[in-house]
């Protein structure tokens, strides 16, 4: 059985990217600030350690004072709270293992950008054909520097 009630509420986070100011819950490390531009330069072979994970867990909606956001109090998918306690390893693990309610994609599908859901919803309109909006919802669309190294990221193989 898929370990769904442990990473769907910081899949939320990620996919809505709205974790602007929250506290952790898990004594961890504040997570840094939001903003729509995490990797603002070009990586020459980015890793999700180092820097695709740091990436996700500034949230993006670049507004910190949003309250509907996933990221911020209770979720109301899973009544949880979000936090930042879950270790890269973790988070890792499960976006290449794990599929979303989407048909046809997995969270992350190395080598095959097109296939990888969290691309995929921050970078479409419309995204998987009808699958909620593109995210960061009420904040602006995440630069495309930080998308361009996800994609290298995904097309390298998505090394951790």
């Amino acid at each position: 059985m898929r370990p769904t009630h442990s990473i769907y509420p910081f899949l939320l986070m990620l996919l809505t990217g709205c974790g602007g100011g929250g506290s952790s819950s898990g004594g961890g490390a504040t997570p840094p600030p939001a903003t729509t531009c995490p990797l603002p330069s070009p990586i020459a072979a980015p890793k999700f350690s180092t820097n695709i994970y740091p990436a996700l867990q500034s949230g993006s909606c670049g507004n910190s004072q949003a309250t509907s956001c996933h990221g911020l109090g209770v979720n109301q998918a899973t009544g949880g709270h979000i936090s930042y306690w879950r270790t890269s390893q973790e988070v890792y693990n499960d976006l290449l293992h794990m599929t979303p309610e989407a048909p046809g994609y997995l969270f992350v599908t190395p080598n095959d950008p097109s296939r990888s859901w969290l691309l995929v919803k921050i970078t479409s309109d419309n995204p998987g054909g009808g699958y909620g909006t593109r995210m960061p919802q009420q904040g602006a669309n995440v630069c495309q520097a930080t998308v361009d190294n996800i994609t290298s990221w995904i097309n390298a193989g998505a090394p951790y």
